[in-house]
C-alpha cells in the first residue's frame, strides 16, 4: 500500500490547524529555513501556514517528515 496519501493528509491536517507553525517556530526556525529543507520558496511555506494553500506533492512529504522530527525532538526534550 502506498502511504503517500496518508502523510499528505497528515500533513494537511497539522497545516490546516496550525499545529505545523507551532512545530516550527517552537524548533526557533524561519520560513526561509524551512523552505530550503522542503525545497520551496519561504511564501510557499506561509501560505501553507496560513491555510492559503494545501501542502501537495514531494515537498509536502519532506515539510510533514521534517515537522514529525521536529515535534519527536520536541517531545524528547521536554
Amino acid at each position: 500500500m502506498n502511504s503517500e496519501p496518508l502523510r499528505l493528509a497528515a500533513v494537511r491536517a497539522l497545516a490546516a490547524d496550525g499545529s505545523a507553525r507551532r512545530i516550527r517556530q517552537a524548533a526557533r526556525l524561519s520560513l526561509a529555513e524551512v523552505g530550503n529543507a522542503c525545497g520551496v520558496d519561504q511564501s510557499t511555506v506561509y501560505r501553507w501556514e496560513t491555510g492559503k494553500r494545501a501542502p501537495r506533492g514531494t515537498p509536502a512529504i519532506r515539510y510533514g517528515a521534517l515537522l514529525n522530527a521536529l515535534s519527536r525532538a520536541d517531545d524528547g526534550a521536554s
